[in-house]
């Protein structure tokens, strides 16, 4: 079946039109925000202690009520329970392990 320009819909005005190009152009575009948006709920976090999805924004797990976060000693910004040090003040977090005591048959030195 012909058109009146004289192309047919499955030869030459289809796959070298500008139109056509768009096309491909905005189904290629919408297709990686889609996979953008599922990638990123993906990536949401999970409580360490029972496993189950929380928001980055929860200070304690609504299911175990684990703490997720605290408030750093020195500068009072929330800072995650995993981390080591503040990003802000770069105070240390974790206190270090303790030094175990002496065995009772050993003597101090």
């Amino acid at each position: 079946m012909n058109c009146t320009w004289g192309y047919t819909w499955h030869g030459r005005y289809l796959y070298h039109s500008w139109f056509f190009w768009l096309l491909v152009i905005v189904t290629l575009v919408t297709a990686l925000v889609c996979l953008w948006s599922y990638l990123h709920r993906k990536q949401q976090p999970s409580c360490p202690c029972c496993h189950s999805q929380v928001d980055e924004v929860y200070m304690r797990c609504p299911e175990c009520g684990e703490g997720l976060k605290s408030h750093c000693p020195g500068c009072h910004h929330i800072v995650n329970n995993s981390w080591q040090c503040c990003p802000n003040c770069k105070k240390t977090l974790q206190p270090e392990m303790e030094k175990e005591p002496p065995t009772a048959g050993t003597l101090p030195a």
